[in-house]
């Protein structure tokens, strides 16, 4: 900001033009009772060609408005695809109880309870089932709070 070059110039000029061909966009807030956190989880197992590791994407809904999102590649080499569910979902649920905080700190309200959607068949009959099964050993124990809050 103290010393702005040319490059800085070019960038300011094309996010002024940006703005000004988007200004009747914009997101609709719809009056609606309570608040309700929607997430949604997904993981490509062994995505990554180079080193086999999936990656884990989840989104955030706010009354039907995105409002967190993330897709990081995860630690660990996941054995099955319900393995990589349940890291992607896990995950999600750490992002989940943080965002649930951190709007009751915003707001002063308990929002109602947030539910995740996750495609894969194994993981959800994983995470419903309290007996686990000897396929299902190898799920280190980090991830399994899940289970807890299912």
């Amino acid at each position: 900001m103290m010393e702005p070059e040319r490059v800085h110039w070019v960038v300011a000029k094309h996010v002024l033009r940006y703005l000004q061909g988007t200004v009747d966009y914009g997101l609709d807030y719809v009056r609606c009772d309570g608040v309700r956190l929607i997430g949604c989880t997904d993981s490509d197992w062994a995505g990554s060609a180079s080193d086999q590791k999936s990656t884990s994407k989840c989104c955030f809904l706010l009354r039907l408005v995105v409002v967190s999102w993330f897709n990081r590649k995860q630690r660990l080499v996941p054995l099955s695809s319900a393995k990589a569910e349940y890291m992607a979902t896990s995950q999600a649920g750490c992002k989940a109880l943080w965002l649930c905080k951190m709007l009751f700190g915003l707001f002063g309200q308990m929002l109602r309870s947030t539910t995740i959607y996750c495609d894969n068949q194994s993981f959800i009959k994983l995470s419903e089932n309290p007996v686990f099964h000897d396929w299902s050993k190898h799920i280190e124990i980090r991830y399994r709070f899940i289970r807890d809050w299912v």
